[in-house]
């Protein structure tokens, strides 16, 4: 039972932070997309602080998914 609990905490939390962190699909995918992309091609390509800027939104929203999830299923 704790198990389906956390796999729905778990995706309710990933939809309630893609609301807050992402303004549509292709924002998400343009941060997929630098998370794949090494710092130093951002750099050359001029785009290294929205590279890390992305990364840490791709960070918070999996991590924060993760630490609720691991929250519900052990307590």
């Amino acid at each position: 039972m704790r198990e389906i609990l956390t796999g729905i905490a778990f995706f309710l939390t990933l939809w309630a932070m893609y609301k807050l962190l992402f303004s549509d699909k292709d924002e998400l995918i343009e941060c997929i997309k630098f998370w794949f992309t090494p710092d130093i091609i951002s750099m050359f390509r001029g785009n290294y602080w929205e590279d890390h800027w992305a990364e840490f939104k791709i960070f918070i929203w999996l991590g924060s998914a993760t630490v609720v999830a691991y929250g519900v299923y052990h307590l």
